[in-house]
């Protein structure tokens, strides 16, 4: 029954960690085609000047790159807990196939 236990513990660790691997959030900032598009649509609304585009554009990349960090972040904080949860799980599993080797003897 131990074996059994340790053999699930170990799977689910394998998991946790496959599936880290796996879940990692891609996401990018915006690339120049998509800059560009924004800096003439805000020449396109009116009559502003380079500097009142260039600010907008400043504020625009600012709030972007501050969305990718904090997306980046807290990706980052879950792969952690994820992948320390999957190491303990394996390092029980690998105790307990030990412990259950060691009580093989005294079975019947």
């Amino acid at each position: 029954m131990l074996f059994f236990t340790s053999v699930v513990l170990l799977l689910s660790g394998a998991a946790f960690i496959i599936n880290l691997e796996r879940g990692f959030i891609y996401v990018d900032p915006p690339d120049l085609k998509e800059l560009v598009e924004a800096e003439n649509k805000l020449k396109e609304q009116g009559d502003k000047s380079d500097e009142a585009i260039a600010a907008q554009m400043q504020d625009m990349m600012s709030g972007s790159y501050d969305i990718v960090y904090r997306w980046y972040f807290a990706a980052n904080e879950q792969a952690a807990h994820d992948r320390t949860r999957g190491l303990h799980l394996i390092l029980l599993s690998l105790g307990l196939i030990v412990v259950t080797f060691a009580l093989l003897p005294f079975q019947k």
